[in-house]
C-alpha cells in the first residue's frame, strides 16, 4: 500500500512532463510497460491533432490522465485509460490495432509513454499529442 501511494505521489510531483522518458521513469510509472522504451511513437502538435480530427471522423482519442484530472475537463469524447492503473496494458491490448489513435495527457509525457507502448504492441497509427490537455484548453 505504501509503495502504491509513493507511485501516485510521484505522478503528482512529476506530472506529465514533456521531458524524454527514461527507463527509471517508466518503471516507476508502470512496470507493465517497461519494455516500451525501445519504440518511439510519433509526436504531433495540437494543430496537427485538430487537423487530423477534422479530416477523419474515425480517429479515437485516448486520455491517459488520472480520474481527478479527467474530472477537470476532457477533449472530445475520449476513451479514458489511466496509464497509472495496473490494467493499462490489458485495456490497450483490447483495442483494435487497425484504428487510428491520438493519445493525450496533461502536457505530453505520459501520453508519449503510452504511445511508445502502443507502437511496440502493434498500434502503428497511434500518436502522442504534445502539449496535451493543458495546451489544447488554452487555444
Amino acid at each position: 500500500m505504501q509503495s502504491f501511494l509513493l507511485i501516485i505521489s510521484l505522478f503528482y510531483v512529476i506530472g506529465c512532463s514533456p521531458k524524454e522518458v527514461n527507463s527509471a521513469n517508466i518503471q516507476t510509472a508502470s512496470p507493465s510497460i517497461t519494455e516500451s522504451i525501445a519504440v518511439q511513437g510519433p509526436d504531433i502538435t495540437i494543430a496537427k491533432a485538430k487537423q487530423m480530427m477534422e479530416t477523419s471522423k474515425d480517429i479515437i482519442l485516448i486520455d491517459v490522465r488520472t480520474q481527478g484530472e479527467v474530472d477537470n475537463g476532457i477533449i472530445g469524447n475520449p476513451l479514458h485509460i489511466d496509464i497509472s492503473k495496473p490494467d493499462f496494458k490489458q485495456k490497450i491490448e483490447a483495442l483494435d490495432k487497425s484504428k487510428e489513435y491520438i493519445v493525450y495527457c496533461a502536457v505530453g509525457g505520459r501520453s508519449g509513454t503510452a504511445v511508445k507502448y502502443m507502437r511496440q504492441a502493434g498500434f502503428d497509427k497511434s500518436y502522442n499529442m504534445m502539449g496535451g490537455y493543458n495546451e489544447w484548453s488554452r487555444k
